[in-house]
Formats: structure tokens, C-alpha cells, sequence
């Protein structure tokens, strides 16, 4: 009898879990249930991004593998070089030998080889990350800094080396081979007020473009605060531009703007301010549109003016000829507009602008633009980052060791630019720069090419946009001063500047809250189906439209670089996203960018819903009513 009883109880457990696995699981599958929302509080009134940082630091973040940037660890991709996580550290030999040396141990060019594929192994945007510390300021026993090039020991990372060219080495004089002496050069003002390249063991690492304005960080501490991890100096950088803050109260900036004529009415009300006022508080609005800026009209304002500033048929900046397509001033921009010099000053100022008020922007600019920004010395291979076409024609005459082949070029100290057609205003097509007096009647020799490439690579540099260049720092550092930016690299920067590049769903629905039709009694199983559908249906998006969705709800179509739990109204205090249930009275989506909010109508199916969200992504989603 002990034994049946035993089996009848067996067999009952048995055919329980059976109806449990047929019925309730695939149901816990379909609709989530209120435990499964992650509860969040209303923000506090004074959460800043810095206040958020602290939990960061204690998370066991990940290192890239690349570029040594360390990673949140939900994160499957860097931030910095979207290199994979599980990417392996590249084995590498040491760059630092000489480009040309007696052959006398044959494993050497194996050796060379090798490292060129591992070059080859990497995009335009791991390249630049990796070698992001390649320079560094160092302290000096008087007190003073100076620039110093990392060797390959120095360096956490040995992929920090990887494509680093040896034409960066300096010639020796009177030798065919290149010397150990690392070659850069800093963009300084000389003593008439113009930009000029000089090389970096000349410059002080503490050198500033303009002369102290805010009493802020003295040289040495920014030099300890750039030693920190990102997530440090950012939380470091947040707390020292709020302390600039002028509270609305004591004043603050209101102008309207016309859509049909952003980038003029922009520019007259941008340009009458003085410095006082682009630190205040600006409200925006558009004309004929009744809305309440609360920040999300700043967001679109923002990044409206920029697209069309930087958009290449303007004539401000142009594409690079790169893989990477970031934005570099346009040598030619006088031929495009006659205010072109007050365009730049605009540029620098809605650029500075958005880094004091910690807003993102919809654009990349250039290596070698983010750092003149912050001064750090521009080598020789940053060429690449511009042309490469024009760089790798420069490596091959670099490395030709035959008068014959240099001659037969035909070439002489002269540039020559093309100008588009669309900007002809009474110009030839084709210009000749001479890169020297008299330079169309010296041609390039074996002997003098050092001399030409130089010269070249200081036309492309900077000479070229040296007055386009002066504008825009002189206008940017108005707003945001440059001792708060020099503690970022140069690929830090543009995080801070341009936010991280994907949308992590998984992220986004971490930090997000949920408000449903009754917050006073448990949500309906209806509502409990469109969460989990609305995340289902953002898996399926592409990134392209899940930025688009995200500039709808907020603004912006860019994630900040702590992630979507840093989202902010435009005060700068911490504003989570909302997922908001509303009736069925309309069928589309509605937005509320000043609160990150959206409104979802409970939709039957998630099909119904995904075809509503696909059909906002799909259209311009700008303007604002009072809803």
C-alpha cells in the first residue's frame, strides 16, 4: 500500500507540472506582469548626471581591447571604437624601429608584415581610438608641462601603437633613415593673432588659445583630472560647467526662430549675445508653434541648426574623403557664402554651447579638428583622417628612395583645389596654391621632398582653414572654457559631444518607467501586453529608426554617454524616459520631448503597434503643438 501511495503522489506532482509548463509558462511568456516592471521613483528635483556617476565606478567594467577605454559591464560593444567585447588583444611587434635599415636580420620584415595586417584589421574609427594616448602632457620639475610621445612600454594597451606610421619619425639630417624623434605639432596664435603649426616640444602641454576668463581649473589639476577614467572626468567636467550655470532667475536668453529661415534667424540672435548671456539659460521657440520650451524645443533647435550648418551643400564643411565620413571645415567656404567667417563664429558658439549644457549633436567631426579643439599635437599619418587617397600618395613619395621616380612625377611646391561648380562665383575651376614664394617654379626633388611634405601636410593641417579654424575656437571657448574640455582626449570628446553611437534596447528599457491608465489599481492584462510588446517591437528596429523614435520622444536621436539613465530635461537635471498608457482616442504615438515622455494607445495586437511605430520613424518628426 506504502508503495502505491508514493507512486500516486509521484505521478499527481508529475501531471501538476505538466499543466503548469502547458498553461502558465507560455502565458509568463506573452505578458508580463506589474512584478516584472522594474519600479523606479520620480527623480529627485536635483539629480544631476553627476550625481549618477558614483555607481558606475563601482561596477567591474571592461577594458577594450583596442583602445583601453573602460566599459559598462552590460555592454556588448566599446562605446569608444564599437570594437566587439570579446575581441582578443592584437599581438604586435614594436613600430618604433627605423623606416629604412640595412637588412641584416630577414625575420624583420616578416615582423613588418605582420604588423601591417594587424594595421589592416582595423576601421578609421578603432585606428584613431587606439591611439588616443599616444600623446601626454608630463610635468616638469619648474612647474611647467610639455608634450611628450608615448613609447611603446608606456602604453596599457600595445594596439595604443597599432597604424601609428613611422613617417611621424623626423628625418636625420644628411641620412637617408628616420631618427627615434617623434614629430607633432600643436596649432598655436603667433604674435599678429593668426594660427599657426608649431612643433611640439615648443609648446607648453598647459598652452590655452585665449587668456584665463573664469578663474576655473588651474594647469595642475586638469593635468590630474585627465589621469582619471572617463566616467571621473565626466562626472568632474558635469559638476565644474554647472558651477557656471546662471540661474534663471538672475537672467536668462528667449528668441524665436522661423523653420523656413533657421540658419539666419539663428545667427542674428546667437551673434548679439555677450558672454554673460550664453552662459544663462536659453529658451527657444518656433514661430507659429505654441509650445512650452522645457527643453525639448532646445534639443530639436540644436540639432536642426546643426544639420543644416554642417550640411555640405551649405558650403561650411565638407565630408572627409575618408572611410569614416566625419565633418572637416571647407577650405573654400567663401566661395559658398559671404558671411562664411560669421557662420564659423555661429558654429563655435552653438558647438560650445551644447557641451555646457551637456546636449548631444547629430555630427562627427574630424580626428584632427577635435584636436585642435584641444590642442593636443596632430602628426604626419592624421592625414588619413582627412584624405586617404591624398595620405597614402603621400606615404608612397615619403618612402621612394629613387631621384628618377621623384622626377618623373612632375611635381612642384604647389597645390591644386578644385571648386564645385555650384560655388563658382566668378573663380577658375581649378586653383593653384603656391606652398611657398615662388613655389610653381621649384620642383620636388629627392633632396627637398621632406621639405614639400611638410609644407603639404601643414596646407591640409591648418593653413588652408586657419581663418575659418581661429573663429570657431575663439567663438567656442566664449561658452565652455577650454580647461574644462582638456582633461578628454580626443575621442572622449566626441563621446561627450556626439553621445554613443548605437541604441541599446536593452539599456533603454532598464532605465525606463511605465505609467499605466489607473496608476491606483493593478495595470489590465492589455496594458501588461503592450510593455512587452513596445520592447519586443524595438528589438525588431533597425538602429537608424530607433534613433529616429528616440529623437521623437526626446529630441535627440543620440544616447548620452552614461547611458539612457543619464537623459536630461533641458535644466540639466536628470529626466528618465516615460512609457505612458493613454485611451484609444488616437491611434499614433504621441511625444512630450520636454518630459522624454510617450504617449501609446493600448494597441490589440503587436503587429498593430509595430505598424504605428514604423509610420512615426517614417516621417519628419519635428514640431511642437501645446500637447
Amino acid at each position: 500500500m506504502l508503495v502505491y501511495l508514493i507512486l500516486s503522489v509521484l505521478i499527481a506532482l508529475l501531471l501538476g507540472l505538466i499543466l503548469y509548463l502547458a498553461c502558465f509558462v507560455p502565458y509568463r511568456q506573452s505578458v508580463l506582469t506589474s512584478q516584472d516592471l522594474t519600479v523606479f521613483q520620480e527623480p529627485d528635483a536635483d539629480v544631476f548626471r553627476e550625481n549618477l556617476s558614483d555607481s558606475f565606478v563601482e561596477q567591474q567594467l571592461w577594458v577594450c581591447s583596442v583602445c583601453s577605454f573602460s566599459n559598462l559591464p552590460d555592454k556588448a560593444h566599446c562605446d569608444l571604437c564599437q570594437t566587439v567585447r570579446e575581441t582578443k588583444r592584437f599581438k604586435m611587434p614594436s613600430l618604433w624601429q627605423p623606416l629604412f635599415q640595412p637588412r641584416t636580420k630577414p625575420h624583420q620584415d616578416v615582423k613588418r608584415s605582420r604588423a601591417k595586417s594587424d594595421e589592416l584589421r582595423l576601421n578609421k574609427v578603432q585606428l584613431a581610438a587606439s591611439r588616443r594616448h599616444n600623446w601626454k602632457r608630463e610635468a616638469m620639475s619648474n612647474g611647467e608641462e610639455r608634450w611628450v610621445r608615448a613609447m611603446p612600454h608606456q602604453h596599457d594597451n600595445h594596439t595604443a601603437m597599432l597604424g601609428e606610421d613611422s613617417l611621424d619619425m623626423r628625418s636625420s639630417r644628411g641620412s637617408s633613415c628616420m631618427s627615434l624623434a617623434s614629430v607633432g605639432y600643436v596649432r598655436v596664435r603667433d604674435s599678429t593673432g593668426r594660427l599657426v603649426l608649431n612643433e611640439s616640444d615648443q609648446v607648453m602641454g598647459a598652452h590655452r588659445f585665449a587668456p584665463r576668463r573664469f578663474g576655473l581649473a588651474s594647469a595642475a589639476l586638469v593635468l590630474e583630472v585627465s589621469k582619471m577614467p572617463f566616467l571621473s572626468k565626466l562626472k568632474w567636467y558635469s559638476m565644474e560647467v554647472h558651477r557656471l550655470w546662471v540661474p534663471w532667475e538672475l537672467g536668462h536668453v528667449e528668441f524665436v526662430v522661423r523653420r523656413d529661415h533657421l540658419v539666419e534667424d539663428s545667427l542674428a540672435n546667437v551673434m548679439c549675445l555677450s558672454p554673460e548671456q550664453l552662459r544663462q539659460r536659453w529658451r527657444v521657440s518656433f514661430a507659429g508653434e505654441p509650445a512650452l520650451d522645457a527643453g525639448g524645443v532646445l534639443r530639436e533647435w540644436l540639432a536642426l541648426l546643426v544639420l543644416a550648418l554642417f550640411e555640405p551643400s551649405f558650403g561650411l564643411f565638407v565630408s572627409t574623403a575618408s572611410s569614416d565620413h566625419c565633418a572637416w571645415i571647407n577650405p573654400m567656404s567663401g566661395a559658398y557664402q559671404d558671411r562664411h567667417l560669421e557662420y564659423y563664429s555661429l558654429v563655435g558658439r552653438v558647438v560650445g554651447k551644447a557641451l555646457f549644457e551637456e546636449q548631444l549633436l547629430p555630427v562627427h567631426l574630424t580626428l584632427p579638428l577635435l584636436k585642435h579643439i584641444l590642442g593636443v599635437p596632430i602628426s604626419f599619418s592624421d592625414l588619413q583622417f582627412l584624405d586617404d587617397e591624398l595620405y597614402q600618395s603621400l606615404v608612397w613619395l615619403k618612402r621612394c628612395t629613387s631621384a628618377a621616380d621623384v622626377e618623373a612625377l612632375a611635381l612642384d611646391f604647389t597645390v591644386t583645389r578644385t571648386i564645385p561648380r555650384q560655388a563658382l562665383k566668378g573663380h577658375r575651376e581649378v586653383e593653384c596654391i603656391p606652398l611657398a614664394p615662388g613655389g610653381d617654379c621649384i620642383s620636388v626633388t629627392l633632396v627637398n621632398k621632406a621639405a614639400y611634405l611638410d609644407l603639404v601636410f601643414q596646407y591640409h593641417i591648418l593653413d588652408s582653414v586657419s581663418y575659418q579654424l581661429l573663429l570657431l575656437l575663439g567663438a567656442l571657448y566664449s561658452v565652455v572654457p577650454e580647461e574644462l574640455l582638456k582633461v578628454f582626449d580626443y575621442k572622449e570628446l566626441e563621446l561627450l559631444l556626439c553621445g554613443v553611437p548605437t541604441v541599446d534596447v536593452d539599456d533603454w528599457q532598464r532605465h525606463a518607467q511605465v505609467s499605466f491608465l489607473q496608476e491606483v489599481t493593478p495595470p489590465s492584462r492589455l496594458e501588461l501586453q503592450n510593455v512587452a510588446w513596445f520592447w519586443a517591437n524595438l528589438h525588431d528596429l533597425s538602429n537608424e529608426q530607433r534613433a529616429k523614435l528616440l529623437q521623437f520622444v526626446t529630441g535627440s536621436s543620440r544616447v548620452p554617454a552614461q547611458g539612457f539613465k543619464a537623459l536630461i530635461s533641458t535644466d540639466g537635471r536628470v529626466q528618465p524616459f516615460k512609457l505612458s498608457f493613454c485611451p484609444m482616442e488616437h491611434l499614433y504615438p504621441r511625444a512630450h520631448t520636454c518630459f522624454n515622455r510617450l504617449d501609446l494607445p493600448l494597441y490589440e495586437s503587436k503587429s498593430e503597434m509595430l505598424t504605428y511605430l514604423i509610420a512615426v520613424v517614417s516621417q519628419d518628426a519635428t514640431g511642437f503643438s501645446m500637447e
